[in-house]
């Protein structure tokens, strides 16, 4: 290859090159088997420490650490326990790794995957789990199928079944505030403002007056503004209610939870190992009608 090819070939990919805003980058996959593939084929080619965060859209999470294609550690999961490296037996370990990478493959669309440096550095006898232990274990393990949609005509049986406008209405403005109510059980500091305006409503926990994180109402009321442009920007994708899940890259630290209804707005303040609990509580709600 000639010099002047290789100048016209960096020069075309100087042009094409787009910077990446975020270091997430997508999980491929449309089914949740190849999702599972995929996460098996991005610990296969983790070579050097890192932690590995498999995040999906309703901000469930599984991080876990990985060394030369073997996992070592576990730091976030979907639902229930950790698993522990240090007291559970390794057959045990490894089925519930399994269960871990199928379940995450599960969740909803689309999933992001970050590829961080370790907490801390890892030890000489972390062997860890090897990649072929999980492949064998997973393939043991049956995955859902994708859900079919379908579009349907209404009957007049159906609509009689429906909830009317007007209770749906009712539904979402009282959302923000029955989360505001629920989240209390795991969140450090809460606020409940209008949507409309920011004017806040309640302080609670370290966002009270005499607290650490106390927002002041000119605050309340930028925030309230960014929502409300958060709205423009995306009233043809989305609708009401809405939950807003913000929380520190590398998994410790503060979380903030924003759930949105287009009337009230409630913030909380969490441990970013307590979003499996907002999205449960956000879950929770959704599904009673609260």
């Amino acid at each position: 290859m000639m010099d002047t090819d290789i100048l016209e070939m960096l020069e075309d990919i100087g042009r094409s090159s787009v910077a990446r805003l975020s270091p997430a980058v997508l999980v491929s996959g449309d089914t949740a088997s190849e999702r599972r593939v995929e996460i098996l084929r991005v610990i296969r080619g983790t070579v050097l420490p890192r932690r590995l965060e498999f995040t999906a859209a309703n901000g469930d999470c599984l991080a876990i650490e990985v060394n030369s294609s073997r996992v070592t550690d576990v730091f976030q999961v979907r639902s229930g326990p950790i698993p522990d490296f240090n007291t559970e037996a390794r057959e045990d370990l490894v089925g519930k790794l399994a269960q871990l990478v199928s379940d995450i493959s599960g969740a909803p669309t689309p999933m992001e995957l970050v590829s961080l440096k370790p907490d801390t550095a890892l030890e000489a006898d972390d062997v860890g789990i090897t990649l072929s232990e999980i492949e064998s274990a997973c393939e043991q393990i049956e995955l859902p199928s994708e859900p079919i949609v379908s579009v349907v005509q209404e009957t007049e049986e159906a609509l009689a079944t429906e909830q009317s406008e007007e209770d749906i209405v009712e539904q979402a403005e009282s959302l923000a505030q029955n989360f505001f109510d629920g989240v209390h059980r795991f969140s450090t500091g809460r606020v409940l403002m209008e949507s409309a305006d920011g004017d806040a409503l309640r302080f609670e926990g370290q966002c009270a007056p005499d607290g650490t994180m106390h927002p002041d109402q000119k605050l309340l009321t930028r925030f309230a503004a960014d929502l409300a442009g958060w709205d423009n920007d995306t009233e043809t994708e989305l609708d009401h209610p809405q939950l807003i899940v913000m929380r520190p890259s590398g998994g410790k630290g503060a979380g903030l939870a924003v759930v949105h209804d287009g009337e009230k707005t409630a913030v909380a303040l969490h441990e970013a190992r307590k979003l499996g609990a907002v999205v449960n509580l956000w879950s929770s709600l959704l599904e009673t009608g609260k």
